[in-house]
């Protein structure tokens, strides 16, 4: 084959639908650690532990082969995966669309000879159809959170191509189940054992359950056959399923061991992710929250316009296949429905299927247009390709992680502002705790800190995990830990009944475990303080409600606070932080400008006291940096000046 006819052939589309998205994820992606999860799950795959709910296995297994990669950062081994992944799904969907525009077929019609298939893009050459379904991969690959889950560590990489693999592949046993081929049993079992794998690594994957529930029973209809072959799926479900076996195997693993699954029920607790059920289905208020901000993201997932290709998509399928129409429209409402009811921030990875549905729907409306045009058809194909150009612009700029090292900097920045053997009690996970893990644990920095995340404190495997890593502190805390661990075993067995106390026993229950919390909250200090300096950081004391440590000045050092009982603690050294300003708006990049801002003011307020004017305004005019306009910075300079002018004491 001649390279004329190769590059009009698809697999000549297949592999530009792999080297387009991988040389712009390769151009944007993050270098380093990045928000949220990024170091704990950075970490877990080099070290091959096991990380929060729901443990993730293959993507960990998958992340361990990759960061042998001899790039000379580990956390961006992973990172570069996720490309390559992400790169992959991308060419899986290409295919997907040729299958559908060129053979899908689930209608039965008794005035047609169903043998020769009516298919979408009837009429239509094969270069037309490809570069449809090419620019419609391509608009999907650069959609916000698709290119978001592409460019730093996330398991959502990996959902995503197999969700679209499992959409595929259900499409094509559909097809031949109708067509009595019988190459479609072979399809069911490929389609049960990546039903398995991708539970095995995001729960999430239930929310294709309705949509591949009605199109099975759809095709195969009610019968001894359809519910036999059922439970052929099933056996492939569950040997897909046993890639949980990981957890037991790597329960003792002395890095990481979320949920410690070294037992049956922890077992059970971790892979059904247990304790985030509370987040699940709360109230009405967290419901229409959610649903509003999907609303109002959805429209910049593409950037607007492309939406309205997406109603001619629906008309289109409606028209020629309702079976297919149902089972989009399915998989779409039955992702937002359940999403909307989970209680986390950081939500839009949860909306990918529906935006994946919806780069169909908006395949189907290039395919409504090009139908319709009574010449040039190959040419308004091709002009599509600018429609995906048009996304990759809008979105290229908040997609661009290439010079994102604001969580490292703010890690160094924690690290810099305590000394040697310090203790720092934070709850801090999205900005410092993840990110600490990797830099302690892979990087080997800074061993001599302890970092207890307070809001951890609140599982069992945590205070095993503290155990494994700070033993000394555990020992001396030991008698509140164990009591504490007593209440929280308690809790976590009974949550109903500390989330919503109904009885008197509940609410005597609720008010041990909160002491028990607070005792060994100040015993950690307390007994710690001799041999190590403690700290906090800015949100814990924020939090009133579970006040510790009530004895203890808090001085502002660096960017957290030291817990002293002397007064007269000589005025430490000021830290060269090392950040770059951002303008972004968004609460990642909004807390960690607001963290640095804070503690300019508060230790500029610090020093002021001490006498120590000219270092307070210098603090001051980084303050000023940040936040311009704030009246607060203007009153302390003015303060600062009224104590200058005063006379000195002899």
């Amino acid at each position: 084959m001649d390279f004329k006819s190769f590059a009009k052939s698809r697999k000549f589309f297949s592999i530009l639908s792999f080297i387009i998205p991988f040389i712009v994820y390769l151009k944007t992606m993050a270098p380093t650690v990045s928000f949220i999860d990024c170091g704990e799950l950075a970490t877990v795959c080099v070290k091959l532990g096991i990380a929060h709910p729901t443990g993730y296995p293959l993507f960990t297994i998958l992340g361990h082969l990759f960061s042998f990669i001899p790039f000379p950062e580990e956390v961006f081994r992973i990172t570069f995966m996720c490309g390559v992944i992400s790169s992959l799904a991308v060419v899986v969907f290409f295919n997907m669309l040729v299958f559908i525009f060129r053979e899908l077929y689930l209608e039965p019609d008794s005035k047609k000879d169903n043998s020769k298939n009516p298919t979408f893009a009837k009429g239509l050459n094969d270069l037309t159809v490809y570069f449809i379904s090419f620019s419609s991969s391509l608009i999907l690959a650069f959609s916000f959170t698709f290119w978001n889950v592409a460019n730093s560590i996330e398991v959502y990489s990996l959902h995503c191509f197999y969700v679209i693999s499992i959409i595929y592949v259900m499409l094509k046993a559909s097809h031949f189940t109708f067509q009595l081929n019988k190459e479609m049993e072979r399809y069911w079992i490929l389609f049960g054992f990546l039903v398995g794998l991708t539970f095995s690594n995001h729960l999430s994957s239930v929310f294709l359950s309705v949509g591949c529930i009605y199109l099975y029973f759809s095709v195969s209809g009610f019968n001894d056959v359809s519910y036999k072959r059922l439970a052929f799926i099933a056996i492939f479900f569950l040997i897909a399923f046993t890639a949980y076996i990981y957890y037991p195997l790597r329960a003792d693993n002395p890095w990481i061991s979320w949920g410690y699954p070294k037992n049956l029920y922890n077992f059970y607790r971790h892979f059904t992710g247990k304790q985030f059920s509370v987040w699940m289905f709360s109230s009405t208020e967290v419901t229409s929250k959610q649903f509003s901000y999907y609303i109002s993201a959805f429209p910049k997932e593409f950037f607007y316009f492309p939406l309205i290709l997406s109603l001619f998509g629906l008309i289109e399928i409606f028209k020629s296949q309702k079976r297919l129409f149902y089972f989009t429209v399915l998989l779409f409402a039955f992702n937002i429905f359940y999403a909307i009811n989970y209680d986390i921030h950081d939500i839009d990875s949860y909306f990918l299927l529906s935006y994946i549905v919806n780069s169909i729907w908006i395949a189907f409306g290039i395919l409504f247009i090009v139908k319709r045009a009574k010449t040039n058809k190959l040419q308004i194909s091709v002009a599509s390709l600018l429609i995906a150009a048009v996304i990759l612009f809008s979105n290229y700029k908040e997609n661009d992680e290439s010079n994102n090292y604001f969580v490292r900097d703010y890690t160094f920045n924690v690290y810099n502002s305590a000394p040697g053997k310090s203790i720092i009690i934070t709850s801090q996970w999205d900005f410092f705790v993840a990110s600490s893990w990797y830099y302690q644990m892979v990087k080997g920095m800074r061993p001599d800190i302890a970092v207890i995340d307070k809001e951890l404190l609140r599982k069992t495997w945590y205070i095993h995990h503290i155990q494994v890593h700070y033993p000394d502190i555990y020992e001396r805390s030991k008698t509140e830990f164990e009591t504490y661990n007593v209440e929280l075993t308690k809790f976590e067995h009974e949550t109903s009944r500390y989330t919503s106390p109904q009885t008197e026993t509940d609410k005597q229950d609720l008010m041990k475990i909160n002491n028990a919390f607070l005792a060994l909250m100040n015993s950690l200090v307390d007994k710690d303080y001799s041999d190590y300096a403690i700290y906090t950081t800015s949100e814990i004391e924020q939090n009133n409600q579970e006040r510790f440590g009530k004895d203890y000045i808090r001085i502002p050092e660096g960017i957290i606070f030291r817990l002293t009982k002397d007064k007269n603690l000589p005025v430490t050294p000021e830290p060269d932080l090392q950040y770059t300003i951002s303008n972004e708006k968004d609460y990642y990049h909004n807390f960690i400008m607001n963290a640095y801002y804070t503690y300019y003011v508060q230790r500029a307020n610090f020093l002021m006291n001490k006498n120590e004017f000219d270092t307070a305004e210098k603090l001051l005019q980084k303050a000023l940096e940040l936040s311009p306009q704030d009246k607060t910075v203007y009153n302390l300079r003015n303060k600062i000046n009224q104590l200058k002018s005063l006379p000195k004491k002899p």
